[in-house]
């Protein structure tokens, strides 16, 4: 549950629980008073007449007849009623006022000895009409209740979504950080506690700039010291491999010598930032990238029977075949043992790379192009760099297991004439109406 809807929930209790308690308390305060002030005039009645019965008074009356439901009953000490108004069956006896049901109407009850007779005298209030008031503030009360819940929720959720929008500002920007290059996180807000996460954020970012600054300087020496080297090596072994084309230690020695040129080159790649450099565009023909790598690679099975134009970067994506070709290679551990298939389509091309090595499990296929995942004798960059290179060439790379075992890469390119009609839908003019 996100933090917004855990604050409206909150916030929605918390309006339940006043409300709940306030029309509580308010409905409770109300029908205790009005109890009491039945009980009192109740009982006021009953000591009026039992007055007027010790001392009685000229013109005085025992029952108001402008009361409704009014009842006044003596009885003797025999249980037989002597005198009754309002009410001609003996009421109960209640010695502290008591409801009950009396034909069919509910009463308040009260009694009190008639100290001359040996008697009581009896009284009886009709509370109907009370506790029909009672119930309708039982009812106002709930439905303004209801309205007081839903008016506070409301106006509670405005406030905490207002509240939470600087942190969701903040989350926002902080997805949006490119991990290439991590920047700053600008907030402009008043709220303290986002003020100091966004400030601990960027003391996390700049510390991650620092680090990769301090790794690229790291890696750049190393690949360095290791590229000069390894091209000289490379450039004497590939005269003796032409020298002595039979000698199969030197050729696997000249081949070991130029996948970690290769290797090398890779670093440089990662070491100088260049993925984040822009593309140099151009019309390439993917059947003549493919054809090129597959003859480094004597052995490896090539089927590329038509062109495929697409608008890319040349040498970007030389690099991403050439890294797909040797990473097969180095699983099945000969060229032989790899297949490269174009199929030209005409709203994209699909490159695909076979081997038939160990195959990917179900980490690897998870994982394959993470940096630094490595997968039997690579390095860990290649697949990382041929993936950033096809999404930023606007494609799309997959993994997958082969049918027969092994492993296979999927490369899918959008094709000159998709692009072609990508930018005719945007209104682009074409390059030769372009000034």
């Amino acid at each position: 549950m996100s933090l917004r809807n855990q604050v409206g929930l909150g916030v929605a209790l918390l309006a339940l629980l006043v409300v709940a308690a306030s029309t509580g308390l308010a409905y409770g305060w109300f029908v205790r008073d009005q109890a009491a002030e039945l009980r009192r005039l109740l009982l006021e009645d009953v000591a009026r007449v039992a007055a007027l019965l010790d001392a009685p008074v000229l013109g005085a009356a025992f029952v108001d007849p402008s009361t409704p439901g009014f009842a006044v009953q003596v009885v003797g000490a025999d249980g037989r009623v002597v005198l009754a108004w309002g009410r001609e069956e003996p009421l109960p006896l209640a010695p502290d006022p008591v409801q009950l049901p009396l034909d069919g109407r509910r009463h308040l009850v009260a009694s009190a000895p008639w100290r001359d007779a040996g008697g009581t005298i009896r009284v009886a209030h009709d509370v109907e009409a009370a506790l029909r008031t009672r119930a309708d503030l039982a009812r106002s009360l709930a439905s303004g209740g209801a309205l007081a819940f839903l008016a506070s929720t409301f106006v509670g959720l405005v406030v905490a979504r207002r509240a939470l929008r600087p942190l969701e500002l903040v989350v926002e920007r902080a997805r949006a950080v490119d991990p290439q290059a991590p920047g700053t996180i600008a907030y402009a807000g008043s709220s303290r506690e986002v003020r100091a996460l966004t400030d601990a954020l960027n003391a996390t970012l700049a510390a991650i700039r620092e680090r990769t600054r301090r790794e690229r300087a790291f890696l750049l020496e190393i690949a360095h010291e290791l590229g000069a080297p390894l091209t000289l090596v490379n450039y004497h072994l590939a005269a003796l491999r032409r020298e002595r084309p039979a000698d199969a230690e030197l050729v696997s020695a000249a081949d070991a010598a130029q996948e970690l040129l290769r290797t090398s080159q890779d670093l440089l790649v990662l070491a100088r930032g260049e993925l984040e450099r822009p593309l140099e565009l151009a019309l390439v023909d993917l059947r003549d990238l493919v054809q090129r790598v597959a003859g480094e690679y004597p052995g490896v099975r090539c089927d590329a029977p038509e062109p495929a134009p697409v608008i890319g970067d040349a040498d970007r994506l030389m690099q991403v075949v050439r890294n797909l070709v040797r990473n097969g290679v180095q699983a099945a551990g000969r060229p032989e043992g790899v297949r490269v298939a174009l199929e030209a389509g005409a709203d994209e091309h699909r490159l695909r790379v076979e081997d038939d090595g160990p195959g990917l499990d179900a980490e690897a296929l998870s994982r394959v192009f993470e940096r630094g995942f490595r997968r039997g004798q690579g390095s860990g960059v290649g697949l990382t760099i041929s993936r950033d290179l096809v999404e930023k060439h606007g494609g799309r790379i997959a993994a997958a297991s082969g049918p027969g075992g092994g492993a296979r890469f999927e490369v899918r390119l959008p094709s000159l004439a998709s692009r072609v009609e990508d930018d005719a839908g945007d209104g682009l003019p074409d390059d030769g109406d372009r000034s």
